[in-house]
């Protein structure tokens, strides 16, 4: 992703912006919290399915939204607590069974949120005071240094058994999280509320669901998780629709 993005920036022309020391400094601990959460959410998919963990993940939207208006003073009504309260009713029912039930992979993936969503709040800060093409080369090659320094044994382990089968599957998920990336920066750049537009992504449970259906052959407790993604999705559009 870093290196598309590179490509990206010299391919349209783009100017670097006058950055000093401070900017990586403040970067490297960024860069461990991306870390920290990619980690932590796909270590989840070894038990839960992808749905389970994406919905439990949305609790990202609600430290989103909470650090936006404690950091850049975003806008802040009962709304946005309303809408948060429903995301996290939607945890609750991806996970109740008899009784309320929580495993170490269901805490994986609200760990993963977590993290997502200190990270993703401050997105906001580097986009700012840089640019938002700029920085998303920084921060994916930071992101790709923090999991080398952290994991070097296991990527070298896992490189040894790459298969070429996997490269499709790779390439396409690099350029759509690029693209991802590259549309989330964009926003933050023009005045976009890091809450609302974490919100709005979360909305994608939907899409996460019909693929896990349709690629993974995945049924099991799928009225449940379609339920649970409504009652996020709605606690979600509360939350952007909140002024």
């Amino acid at each position: 992703m870093g290196l598309l993005a590179l490509v990206y920036f010299f391919v349209f022309g783009l100017t670097v912006p006058v950055v000093t020391t401070d900017f990586f400094i403040k970067l490297i601990p960024l860069s461990i919290v991306y870390f920290l959460g990619g980690t932590f959410y796909y270590q989840s998919f070894k038990s839960n399915s992808v749905s389970i963990s994406a919905v439990l993940a949305t609790i990202s939207s609600v430290i989103t939204t909470t650090l936006g208006i404690l950091w850049f003073g975003e806008s802040t009504n009962i709304y946005k607590f309303v809408g948060a309260f429903i995301v996290f009713l939607a945890i609750i029912i991806v996970n109740y069974q008899k009784k309320l039930h929580f495993d170490k992979y269901n805490l994986y993936a609200l760990l993963g949120g977590l993290f997502y969503g200190v990270a993703y709040a401050t997105d906001k800060y580097f986009v700012i005071s840089t640019s938002p093409d700029f920085y998303q080369i920084a921060l994916c090659f930071g992101v790709g240094m923090a999991s080398f320094v952290f994991r070097p044994k296991q990527i070298i382990s896992e490189l040894k058994l790459f298969q070429k089968k996997l490269i499709p599957s790779i390439v396409s998920a690099v350029i759509f999280f690029f693209m991802y990336q590259k549309f989330l920066f964009w926003a933050i750049s023009i005045g976009g509320e890091v809450g609302r537009i974490d919100v709005l992504n979360n909305t994608t449970i939907f899409v996460v669901i019909l693929l896990e259906v349709f690629l993974l052959k995945e049924r099991k407790d799928l009225k449940r998780k379609i339920f649970a993604a409504i009652v996020a999705t709605i606690g979600a559009t509360i939350l952007v629709l909140a002024r």
